[in-house]
């Protein structure tokens, strides 16, 4: 895999990540007055949104600092 396809794939999942936690507050903003217990299931979505574009974010930072660190140590100046 072309590390250049790699980090798109990484950054494009990282926010659909956080489109899914924006989705869900708008969600739980429209349901609170209608149905509540709906709206705490987008609770949990929108907690898990968040949570898991903070995780992938993390995640994409390190193996970045990895491809980085395998190009400096491959190509010496």
């Amino acid at each position: 895999m072309k590390p250049t396809f790699a980090r798109r794939s990484l950054k494009t999942v990282e926010w659909v990540w956080l489109v899914i936690g924006l989705l869900s507050l708008e969600t739980i903003y429209s349901n609170w007055t209608v149905d509540r217990n709906r709206a705490y299931m987008f609770v949990l979505f929108a907690f898990l949104g968040f949570f898991m574009f903070g995780l992938r974010r993390k995640q994409r930072k390190t193996m970045e600092a990895r491809w980085k660190s395998n190009d400096d140590a491959s190509n010496p100046s």
